[in-house]
């Protein structure tokens, strides 16, 4: 079988993505750190999942490559597509005035990185810490098939505090965004 496209869609964007927010987040969360009490600094996120489930780790991020729209009017040998992103901050904690205002904070954090990504990024073999990626590293994608054109925030959800059994809560604050490219 010979593809009429070589276009990979969303997999390879989601480990750029992971990527990016694991070598982006320290310098992110130092601007929001800044603005914070010393003794109430926020940690990087040190669970990274593709699909919501039970977390082993927290702070942890899931990012889900949600939906792609393709454009029906676009040139015939592109594929114009739109892929859109729910990113999912989880932490947990004892105090849920803490926990509303570090939902908000991480929230901002990520907001920087997504919305400070070159998108030369998106081609560049990065280091990556995933149970998917065994190398450590992604491949980036191939410019010659994929052309990232933009990247835009659609919505911020601040999320509602679950209690946990044992009197331990976590909240969940989600980024919607969504990446248009072409693909050959």
């Amino acid at each position: 079988m010979i593809p009429t496209y070589n276009a990979q869609f969303a997999r390879p964007l989601v480990d750029q993505l992971i990527a990016i927010v694991q070598r982006d987040q320290q310098a992110a969360l130092g601007i929001v750190n800044a603005t914070r009490a010393s003794s109430r600094a926020l940690n990087p996120f040190v669970g990274f999942y593709k699909e919501a489930g039970a977390m082993q780790n927290w702070p942890a991020i899931v990012l889900v490559a949600h939906s792609t729209v393709f454009d029906v009017n676009s040139d015939i040998a592109l594929r114009s597509e739109t892929v859109e992103f729910f990113c999912g901050m989880a932490i947990t904690g004892t105090d849920p005035e803490w926990l509303a205002e570090d939902a908000m904070d991480y929230l901002r954090a990520v907001d920087m990185v997504l919305t400070s990504i070159q998108f030369s990024d998106f081609y560049t073999p990065l280091a990556i810490t995933h149970t998917t990626v065994p190398g450590g590293m992604t491949a980036g994608l191939n410019p010659a098939v994929s052309k990232v054109q933009d990247l835009r925030i659609t919505q911020h959800d601040l999320g509602a505090l679950m209690q946990r059994p044992g009197g331990a809560a976590w909240r969940e604050s989600q980024i919607e965004f969504e990446i248009e490219m072409e693909e050959a």
